[in-house]
């Protein structure tokens, strides 16, 4: 592995994505102790306390198609997952891709892709949550430092995550999607529970009962299996 330190980058995956399109190789990981304009899923904003979480990128080269990306997403959220278990079992992952610690939000992924020369190439996007501990501001966010009260150093951190995503490569480069899928709904967040959406500014209860080929929720309403894409429908927790 290839690690690269800042003390501050705008955003660590626009920076890897800028690297890879020269020749930046798989396994080149892109760490700022400050991001000043990281980016979030479908567009968010990811907001850090500078030098208390963890803000990295990382690139991986493989074969995969557009059509498959939904399972690579998949392993990335597992992946995470099985690492946050280390600290407390009680670990979800909220669709798409949100890891959720003892019900709150400790970690977000945004994976960017392009392919070129029929190789694609992934920078995938972490923010965890580590050292901070207050939220005031964001009701629904946790770190690992709040839920174990132990203070944790933030490189250290992410070179046992790096050594995780490294030990699992061999499930995704195998496109065992299968094996995959089945372990992505296991960790995903009240699967099977009733629970309270926000649909089309109305509060309604729906269980969530799978994500489809397609990456879309699946979601049993009144009976009847409907199916959602991001943003379309609100989990409320």
């Amino acid at each position: 592995m290839n690690f690269i330190s800042f003390d501050s980058l705008s955003s660590t995956n626009e920076y890897l994505i800028d690297l890879s399109k020269k020749d930046a190789n798989s396994w080149t990981v892109i760490h700022a102790k400050n991001q000043t304009k990281g980016k979030g899923y479908a567009g968010n904003e990811w907001k850090v306390v500078a030098g208390q979480n963890l803000t990295f990128s990382f690139l991986l080269k493989t074969d995969y198609t557009f059509q498959e990306m939904i399972y690579f997403n998949e392993w990335v959220s597992n992946v995470i997952s099985l690492f946050v278990q280390r600290y407390s079992t009680d670990t979800k992952v909220k669709w798409p891709n949100d890891i959720i610690l003892n019900n709150k939000k400790v970690c977000g992924v945004l994976i960017e892709n392009f392919r070129s020369n029929k190789v694609m190439n992934s920078i995938i996007g972490i923010g965890l949550n580590v050292n901070q501990t207050d939220f005031s501001q964001l009701p629904k966010a946790t770190s690992l430092q709040k839920i174990t009260d132990k203070i944790y150093d933030i490189k250290e951190i992410m070179t046992d995550l790096m050594s995780l995503f490294y030990e699992q490569y061999s499930v995704l480069e195998s496109k065992d999607f299968k094996q995959i899928h089945e372990k992505y709904l296991q960790n995903l967040f009240k699967k099977d529970q009733i629970s309270p959406f926000r649909l089309n500014g109305q509060i309604i209860n729906g269980i969530i009962r799978n994500v489809n080929e397609a990456g879309n929720l699946m979601i049993e309403i009144d009976s009847v299996i409907k199916e959602f894409k991001h943003k379309e429908i609100e989990l409320i927790f």
